[in-house]
């Protein structure tokens, strides 16, 4: 397992990104709202060039998610989908969980509680 060290930006968002077996897994800690979107989108862009056949994006640090963050998940989840690789989702905490169950984005994202049920056994 490879980790690289956490990136703080000023918007008060961090990331965590690692590998572990073929997936890359990139952690999100912080709020993802109108001003920290673009920062969400530029890390989910550059941990897809680099992952391989599988991006896991652990959601169970946000403490906010507002619907900038949820339009950046389904972006990502078309790119995945014209390069016919895997993106999952940790919604394991309610500030992500309820907006994706409510957006009904759960019915098209591939959305896990836990970031254990996401990796590969």
């Amino acid at each position: 397992m490879t980790s690289e060290t956490p990136e703080r930006s000023p918007e008060v968002l961090d990331f965590r990104r690692e590998t572990v077996g073929q997936s890359t897994v990139l952690q999100v800690i912080g709020e993802i709202d109108t001003d920290t979107a673009p920062l969400f989108r530029e890390h989910l862009a550059a941990a897809r060039r680099d992952s391989t056949e599988r991006l896991v994006v652990d959601l169970s640090g946000v403490t906010y998610m507002a619907s900038p963050g949820l339009s950046v998940l389904i972006e990502a989840h078309n790119e995945h989908r014209r390069l016919n690789t895997r993106l999952l989702v940790v919604a394991g905490s309610r500030a992500t969980r309820v907006p994706i169950m409510t957006t009904g984005l759960h019915a098209q994202l591939d959305v896990v509680i836990t970031l254990e049920q996401a990796l590969p056994s």
